[in-house]
């Protein structure tokens, strides 16, 4: 069965897949490489994404959260490389935010990400920051970087 950070992983990392390089999307990500649960600062292959769970923290919400639960949040990172096309540091910088676009496009079109017909979280909110590959050693490539929180209530002493 495994753990609920293990479903939910495994979920975005499904969503992210699905970007497909047709329709609105700008690229493709539907290899079997390009989108991996682990972080890395070295990628492989571009574009790719690295999907991995920071922090996971409980609280009681007075009002919200029966006391046979806890509300979570989650915090997981989704970091996505882009390489340039020529030398332009301005061409990077918009292949970065497209690369943003398509994730956001894929991970807000289910926000409860639902597994066989279970919501694994109540919601869940973006923050997307473009960060210059030149600022870690990377000067070809694009880091495009989402904070997803995942929002979600679990059943006391529940790992899953």
């Amino acid at each position: 069965m495994g753990s609920r950070a293990r479903s939910i992983l495994t979920k975005i990392k499904a969503d992210i897949q699905g970007i497909n390089g047709t329709g609105s999307y700008n690229y493709n990500l539907s290899g079997s490489d390009q989108v991996i649960i682990g972080s890395q600062m070295n990628p492989v292959r571009v574009p790719c994404v690295y999907v991995y769970c920071d922090t996971d923290t409980a609280s009681q919400i007075a009002g919200t959260t029966p006391l046979t639960m806890y509300s979570r949040t989650m915090q997981v990172m989704v970091v996505g490389y882009v390489a340039g096309t020529d030398d332009s540091p301005e061409e990077l910088h918009l292949r970065t935010w497209d690369l943003l676009a398509d994730l956001k496009v894929a991970l807000e079109a289910d926000r409860s990400l639902t597994v066989s017909g279970v919501d694994k979280c109540d919601d869940l909110e973006l923050s997307m920051t473009s960060t210059d590959g030149a600022q870690i050693g990377r000067p070809s490539l694009g880091i495009a970087v989402v904070s997803l929180t995942v929002k979600y209530r679990q059943n006391s002493g529940s790992g899953s």
